[in-house]
């Protein structure tokens, strides 16, 4: 499937109502995720409404007291690919990245190293090395929540980086390289400095936790550029 196909797949779906996946819940089928609540346009425009409103803490989003702003606005998105509730952010985020983005806000996403399925951070730092994220990212998800595809080791990921035009000696050299090597680290890291225990979860400017979605946009753009270290 091309990307441009996967994403109009992806979009299709409206946003589900987002709990979150646990580190113990990698292994939920996709007949469980099916039995989310899908939420309607209207709720899912709320995302994309420049409506200013006073965010509240606790309401919002949380503030970690024992850790400092950085100096520039900055979200990560931790996810895993084994969680319906992320791929169902998907879209939004995509959305948000395309056209709703303030230019000031750098955002990463960080795979959420899962002990069972440890190939799938490695793929994702992989297809970053490579220069094929975009397209990898959309057609693992892809594989794994619309085709029931369960990737569950290394070699299962050689076909779909066939299929981006990366060849199996190339993906080995990559996948088991200092640089991804690095990268694995620095996202645990990060795991465990924001004590990541579920997920879809995002963090503005490396203090604030997401605590609801009600306001994501204004969160996402004048809330993260006016509560940096420089603010």
């Amino acid at each position: 499937m091309n990307l441009k196909a996967i994403t109009v797949s992806l979009v299709a779906f409206a946003l589900l109502a987002l709990t979150a996946c646990s580190e113990d819940g990698a292994k939920e089928t996709k007949s469980q995720a099916t039995q989310e609540t899908v939420v309607t346009k209207k709720e899912e425009a709320k995302v994309n409404e420049p409506v200013k409103i006073e965010l509240k803490e606790g309401v919002d989003y949380i503030e970690y007291a024992n850790l400092e702003a950085s100096e520039e606005p900055l979200v990560y998105e931790f996810f895993s690919y084994t969680c319906p509730h992320c791929y169902n952010l998907e879209p939004i985020m995509i959305e948000w990245k395309r056209n709703y983005k303030a230019e000031e806000v750098k955002f990463k996403q960080i795979p959420v190293f899962l002990p069972q399925v440890p190939h799938l951070t490695y793929g994702f730092y992989t297809a970053e090395e490579l220069g094929v994220l975009e397209e990898y990212h959309l057609s693992m998800f892809a594989e794994w929540h619309e085709n029931n595809n369960r990737i569950i080791d290394k070699a299962g990921l050689v076909p779909l980086f066939e299929s981006i035009g990366v060849s199996k000696e190339k993906f080995e050299e990559v996948y088991a390289s200092e640089d991804v090597e690095k990268k694995v680290e620095e996202a645990k890291a990060l795991i465990g400095k924001f004590q990541v225990t579920s997920f879809p979860l995002l963090i503005i400017n490396e203090k604030y936790k997401v605590n609801s979605y009600d306001n994501l946009q204004q969160l996402l753009g004048s809330f993260a550029i006016t509560n940096t270290k420089k603010s």
